[in-house]
């Protein structure tokens, strides 16, 4: 069946094929206008086609206007995002079948001209993906071998997946004339696909993460253990270190030739010539112009990526690292453009964990040769300059704040393993001597809508706080959309606003429907911060209809294997095109007077064992690869919130990780918003607050330990107080978070226009 999807404003389009799901919520927020719908679609119709990515062509795409088209597979399975908190009650959604009829194909399975195959697999949000489905299924070798026998002149095949597969078959098979990789593509993906395949786009997105033969290519499937990615379900040991993604296999011996299709790798219909100008370097950055020209017979984008090698020093490092990217506009036959393509000197910087440099705990530009490569994959590249750095630099020594606990040993670049430190921090007490108020104020003198007007202090109006009342700040609190995920704030006797949250990495997840756009590997591929702001604004702007403050999305965590469930939530295995592609989103959807929250805080890498899982992992490979896009993030953006991950660091939960929360992210980086849980952690609160974790979601009474016989909030509140006089919680710290909260209430649409009121 071909199918448009319609939830709402059906009347305004006049669409022949509609499907309106049962049980649709009732209207808590808002509907879209007719014309805002409209745009919406559009901009996520443009942001899938310039995600898709074209993995091979022998000339059989673009097809003629008005082909015949004979589709097989999973034609009827289309998924336009994943599930969990990425699944969104779209207001429309074109399949694949839809889209190519409305881009005027004729879909005939008696015709014989071109076979349109369709490969679809799920992901979600709690689960990780079957390592039998990162190759083709028997049903699926079955499917292959019928339209090949019957004569097609072109096969097609597209893949609608939330996760890498082995594409080595179908990329060595004279037989397929063409791969698009479409992710998942948003409720205008069909409709994206069949502009693609028609050539009314000319795809230019390239793979933000690799594409390897076997899941058990990648280091941290244990090749040791028999390529079990779960042979350590608890106790997680990241040996593979730095070498991550491409790090890994542009690095390691022999691990080259397991290699499909390499970072940064996307086909066009037209063919482009990259010349680097000089490369300049002075004494904060390195900057490169690079002009390109079409040299082809169809206008088309072209994306330019930057890498650096290193040679000699005292750390190892890997054989290529990127460091900047940009793309062009749509050029003409002919036309060209120079970007401009520049990254600072400290971004060469390595973390040194071992003290190769004679200074361990500090960030370190190593000495030796510097290389400058141009092109687009890791393996299409130029020599575009180079420099050196005779003598080690020293930027910043802030010590060893996650040490390695216990990780026995770590991978070097000539695949051999050595031993790693084995230490890390105990148990800390605090010394604070702040007191709470002993008895509630009736009616305070001092409130929020005081302070915002400057009329008081957020130290005066904590002055008149209980205990309770100022832990009441601290843990989240009942939703008013059915479909929201809870409360911050929410104290009317001292102004508090209840601030709503939502989820919402591929649009805003609420009761009634929504705009549905790609997936974040998607939008990654597209190398174009530009559109990543544009669709971020358009979320904010749904959310804020919507009446929510909050936005928990994007997710940048890295792909460090192709079957974590959750890899088509984040953007990639690259921590730089993970913190650009996040700090643009962040930036749009902040635009719009909404609130977004950076997640999950940090190294969320499985999703089946995320809850029970110890990851330990080297301070140089976490700062390097699974922090430094959210660093980017926080110092590019300013994000209003960050959401920590369920998953433990080197001995400690992420939410009671002070050298995390409080050691990196605020002393380091200087992140001034709020932090929570995500939902459901285990460790009680009064331990996640002296960590430096501001609020526990969705509430005291939605906590692991509080589903066991006998737990209530007032119990909870009572254990906080118990540690609050042994010394483990102190109540200075409890004022810290609850000032951040109620900063961050300011900043809402929802508080200011409850201010407004009043006056």
């Amino acid at each position: 069946m071909n199918t448009i999807k319609m939830v709402g404003m059906v009347a305004a389009f006049g669409l022949a094929a509609l499907c309106t799901p049962a049980g649709a919520a009732d209207a808590a927020s808002p509907e879209l206008q007719k014309d805002t719908v409209e745009k919406h679609a559009a901009v996520s119709r443009r942001a899938a086609a310039e995600g898709l990515i074209l993995l091979k062509n022998s000339g059989a795409l673009p097809l003629e206007a008005g082909s015949k088209v004979a589709l097989f597979g999973a034609t009827g399975d289309y998924h336009p995002g994943g599930g969990g908190s990425s699944d969104v009650k779209a207001i429309r959604i074109v399949d694949i079948p839809a889209g190519l009829e409305e881009a005027g194909f004729s879909i005939d399975p008696d015709s014989r001209e071109t076979a349109l195959w369709v490969i679809t697999r799920k992901s979600a949000e709690g689960k990780d993906c079957s390592a039998k489905l990162y190759n083709f299924t028997d049903e699926e070798k079955a499917t292959l071998a019928k339209i090949k026998a019957a004569g097609f002149k072109k096969i097609v095949a597209v893949f609608n997946c939330g996760h890498a597969m082995n594409l080595k078959m179908l990329a060595e098979d004279p037989a397929i004339d063409a791969i698009l990789w479409a992710w998942y593509p948003g409720g205008e993906g069909g409709a994206a696909i069949a502009d693609v395949i028609k050539g009314a786009v000319n795809p230019s997105g390239r793979l933000a993460s690799t594409f390897t033969e076997s899941n058990a290519d990648w280091p941290c499937d244990r090749p040791d253990d028999g390529g079990n990615w779960y042979s350590s379900r608890y106790y997680v040991p990241y040996e593979e270190d730095i070498f991550v993604g491409y790090r890994y296999f542009e690095t390691i011996p022999g691990a080259k030739a397991k290699v499909v299709y390499p970072f940064g790798y996307g086909l066009s219909y037209t063919t482009f010539a990259a010349k680097p100008g000089k490369c300049v370097v002075d004494e904060t950055k390195v900057s490169l112009p690079v002009s390109v020209t079409n040299t082809g017979k169809a206008a088309g984008r072209y994306s330019v990526l930057c890498y650096t090698s290193q040679e000699g020093g005292k750390a190892e490092h890997p054989a290529l690292e990127l460091r900047a990217f940009a793309k062009t506009h749509l050029l003409n036959p002919g036309e060209s453009e120079e970007l401009v393509l520049s990254f600072a000197k400290e971004n060469l910087a390595y973390f040194d964990d071992e003290g190769a440099s004679g200074k361990p705990g500090s960030w370190v530009i190593d000495s030796g040769k510097y290389t400058v490569w141009v092109g687009g994959s890791v393996r299409e590249t130029v020599k575009a300059g180079e420099f050196a750095f005779p003598v080690q630099k020293i930027l910043s020594t802030p010590g060893l704040k996650l040490q390695s606990s216990v990780l026995a040993r770590r991978l070097r670049a000539d695949g051999s393993m050595a031993a790693s430190p084995v230490t890390y921090p105990g148990a800390r007490k605090v010394s604070d001597s702040s007191k709470p108020r002993k008895t509630p104020l009736e009616k305070p003198e001092v409130t929020l809508y005081d302070v915002a007007a400057g009329r008081a202090t957020l130290d005066a109006l904590l002055d008149q706080m209980t205990f309770e009342e100022t832990i009441h700040l601290l843990y989240g609190h009942p939703r008013r959309d059915p479909s929201g995920t809870g409360s911050i704030g929410d104290s009317a006797k001292f102004g508090v606003s209840a601030a709503q949250t939502c989820d919402g990495p591929a649009g805003v997840r609420r009761s009634i429907p929504s705009s549905y756009f790609p997936c974040a590997a998607l939008l990654a591929g597209t190398f174009d911060t530009g559109l990543l702001e544009e669709i971020g604004a358009v979320i904010g702007a749904e959310a804020a209809e919507a009446d929510f403050d909050i936005l928990l999305a994007p997710g940048l965590c890295i792909h460090r294997h192709p079957l974590c469930g959750r890899n088509f939530e984040y953007f990639s295995e690259d921590p730089f095109v993970s913190g650009v592609s996040a700090a643009a989103y962040v930036k749009g959807v902040q635009s719009q007077g909404v609130g977004a929250t950076i997640k999950h805080f940090a190294g969320n890498n499985r999703e089946m064992t995320r809850k029970i899982e110890m990851d330990i992992v080297s301070e140089r490979a976490f700062r390097e690869i699974y922090l430094r896009g959210f660093e980017r993030a926080v110092k590019d953006a300013d994000p209003w919130g960050i959401m920590t991950s369920y998953n433990a660091e080197n001995g400690f939960n992420s939410s009671v990780n002070h050298g995390l929360l409080t050691g990196i992210l605020r002393d380091e980086w200087g992140y001034k918003g709020i932090t929570m849980t995500d939902w459901r952690t285990v460790e009680p609160i009064w331990k996640e607050v002296p960590a430096g974790n501001d609020v526990k979601m969705p509430g005291l009474l939605n906590t692991c330990q509080s589903d066991k016989a006998g737990f209530t909030d007032e119990l909870l509140i009572a254990e906080a107080l118990s540690a609050l006089d042994r010394n483990y919680l102190g109540y200075g710290q409890m004022r810290t978070s609850a000032k951040r909260v109620l900063e961050f209430v300011m900043k809402t649409r929802r508080f200011k226009k409850e201010m407004a009121g009043r006056e």
